[in-house]
């Protein structure tokens, strides 16, 4: 006889991030790509007379490497996750679970086509891709139908 698997399978959305933010991870990247450049440029011209050196330079390596990987780290592991218990909040190495059945409700903003997760009294906001909100929502739901589900209209002041 066949079981049925009635687990939920586990739903990823990828953050969206604002033209600002993809913007400064860029920056980033490259200034760490130029510290790195001009460390190794002057061990190579310069060498490593000092005990200075030796202290200054494979730390400005290490710094950038370091931030190179959160870069990264946070433009590729954002996302947000629904699996059958929680609802997991992922920003490249920081990760946050909340219990989806404390979940009391979930407000889209028209406006700015952002979702808030009420849990009571706390909250977080969720920014991923608009086409993407309402399948956020039915996951939320399909694990606790109790959700209270809404959105604000505003009037376009002229």
């Amino acid at each position: 006889m066949e079981q049925k698997n009635d687990k939920l399978q586990e739903q990823r959305f990828r953050i969206k991030f604002s033209p600002t933010i993809i913007g400064l991870c860029i920056a980033i990247l490259a200034l760490c790509g130029v510290g790195i450049g001009i460390s190794v440029w002057r061990i190579v011209n310069f060498g490593v007379k000092t005990i200075n050196d030796v202290l200054k330079y494979p730390f400005l390596i290490a710094v950038c490497v370091f931030c190179i990987a959160i870069v990264v780290s946070l433009l590729i592991r954002s996302q947000y996750i629904v699996d059958e218990k929680y609802f997991i909040t992922q920003y490249g190495f920081i990760k946050s679970k909340f219990v989806i059945n404390e979940i009391t409700s979930v407000l889209l903003d028209q406006d700015v086509q952002k979702l808030t997760i009420h849990f009571g009294e706390a909250y977080t906001l969720v920014s991923v891709s608009p086409e993407w909100n309402e399948a956020l929502v039915r996951a939320l739901l399909a694990v606790n139908p109790n959700i209270d589900y809404g959105f604000t209209l505003t009037d376009k002041k002229e």
